[in-house]
């Protein structure tokens, strides 16, 4: 069991040791710390050094019902203390202690840990990043409005139900974050979907590149449009059960959020674009696919570009794709364990040869939720399906009917025990019914995990403000 800790602390002056960057005072603490058989990481901003001295927090540790925890530091010439205690639920005190020197005037290496039975032993480093830390308040961040905006969307289950128009039949009401610039009317907005750690993702103090991400977009006078596709959902994440909400969910919402932008008085809907990762990757994907689109928002409407980041293509994808004119570039991790590359690499061929206008970056090391402040880690509930590619070495494709393509017919039966034919013709009569084409995909989920689902995958890395120096200047320059 590995967990992330992160620990969330506002701005930074060291002295008089300033470095000329765009955020020339903030600094990382990360800590990897080891009990035994557990493992977790310890991740914080660090804020106000005055004569040599600094605190963290106080925060909470809701794992170990713990709270008013604070860290405390000191600097002296080139070695670094940080030290705090914590009352656990049963009672007991224990005091954690960092300590270490700096090899640099831009990092220091700690070690430390807590004396308890086992004992937790920590390493990990104090550094310079250039990179504004969490919730920072950031001049065009700050300056925004913000708007929640309710709107209905609807449970698809499975693609079919989209492409044949029967997801009216169970809707559902679901909402956005609407920030956009004080001044302008016309303007382009960045749709966001999540992935499987559901919308708190948008806030997490592990995901301090977003706050950056839309700082910029509003710079350029871009706004951003948050969705939840999970809490109407009763969801908050589906990491180590992505049956729990369809996967297909976030993409009919990011359609039907064309629409509803379409609406506002300061939104041009000609200049939208579309991005998220993993599930939101997915989501992006497909929302730019003219099977789902045109059905939707018709063929003279489409999202203008889109950023699809580590998207499944392995159980996310159609034999055939036809891609609207977007402008869509995928954005991949070379060492992601959880939705593998090469299905994505092989996928933009297959839309660049239906005339899409597709690019892929593929930036080798970087792992799934690259973009994550911490390091790389292992996720032991995250699900995924890789296995399956012994069953189907390029991935399970959908028919135009958007349905498990008829090729693999056979795999189904000797592999799965299924009757395609009669599954289809199940997913049929329940997409007339309201919520139980959604159960039924439920139940599909189930007995292909069982077949060839496994968990445990790698995540994180720390390629925050990486991300963000690709994604801003794409949608810049496609949405302008």
């Amino acid at each position: 069991m590995k967990k992330i800790i992160t620990l969330i602390i506002l701005s930074l002056f060291w002295s008089t040791n300033l470095i000329a960057d765009e955020y020339p005072n903030s600094w990382k603490m990360d800590i990897l710390c080891k009990q035994g058989k557990y493992e977790w990481y310890e991740s914080a901003f660090v804020v106000n050094v005055e004569n040599n001295k600094f605190s963290l927090g106080p925060f909470k540790r809701i794992e170990y019902g713990a709270k008013n925890i604070k860290f405390k530091g000191k600097i002296e010439a080139n070695k670094i203390k940080i030290s705090h205690s914590l009352t656990l639920k049963d009672g007991y005190q224990a005091n954690v202690n960092y300590s270490g020197e700096f090899i640099n005037d831009k990092e220091a290496i700690l070690k430390g840990g807590a004396a308890l039975n086992p004992p937790w032993k920590c390493n990990g480093r104090f550094f310079k990043v250039n990179r504004p830390p969490h919730f920072t308040p950031l001049k065009y961040l700050s300056e925004a409005t913000e708007e929640i905006i309710k709107f209905t969307s609807y449970n698809p289950g499975i693609p079919l139900t989209i492409i044949n128009g029967s997801y009216v039949n169970s809707p559902v009401e679901v909402s956005g974050k609407l920030i956009l610039p004080k001044e302008g009317k016309n303007l382009p907005v960045v749709v966001t979907v999540h992935g499987s750690g559901g919308p708190s993702s948008f806030t997490s103090p592990a995901q301090s590149w977003r706050n950056d991400f839309k700082n910029q977009l509003l710079k350029n006078n871009i706004g951003i449009f948050e969705i939840d596709s999970f809490t109407g959902r009763g969801a908050k994440s589906t990491g180590s059960n992505q049956g729990k909400v369809s996967v297909n969910a976030g993409e009919l919402d990011a359609l039907v959020a064309y629409k509803i932008l379409d609406q506002h008085p300061r939104v041009d809907a000609k200049k939208l674009g579309i991005t998220g990762l993993s599930r939101g990757g997915s989501a992006s994907n497909m929302a730019v696919e003219k099977k789902y689109s045109d059905v939707i928002l018709g063929e003279e409407n489409y999202y203008k570009a889109s950023l699809p980041m580590a998207p499944d293509c392995f159980n996310v994808a159609f034999d055939k794709p036809t891609p609207t004119p977007a402008k869509i570039l995928f954005l991949l991790g070379g060492a992601d364990d959880y939705t593998l590359a090469k299905f994505c690499v092989a996928y933009a061929e297959k839309m660049k040869k239906a005339g899409g206008d597709v690019e892929v970056i593929v930036k080798e090391g970087w792992h799934h939720d690259f973009y994550t402040d911490a390091p790389a880690n292992n996720c032991a509930n995250c699900v995924h399906f890789n296995k399956c590619e012994i069953y189907v070495p390029e991935g399970w494709v959908m028919n135009d009917d958007g349905f498990i393509h008829e090729k693999q017919t056979d795999i189904f039966k000797e592999a799965f025990n299924m009757d395609l034919k009669k599954w289809r013709e199940k997913f049929e009569k329940a997409s007339t019914k309201p919520g139980a084409a959604n159960k039924l995909y439920k139940k599909l989920y189930i007995k292909m995990y069982k077949k060839c689902g496994e968990r445990g995958v790698t995540i994180g890395g720390d390629h925050g403000k990486e991300t963000v120096e690709i994604a801003v200047p794409f949608f810049v320059n496609a949405l302008k």
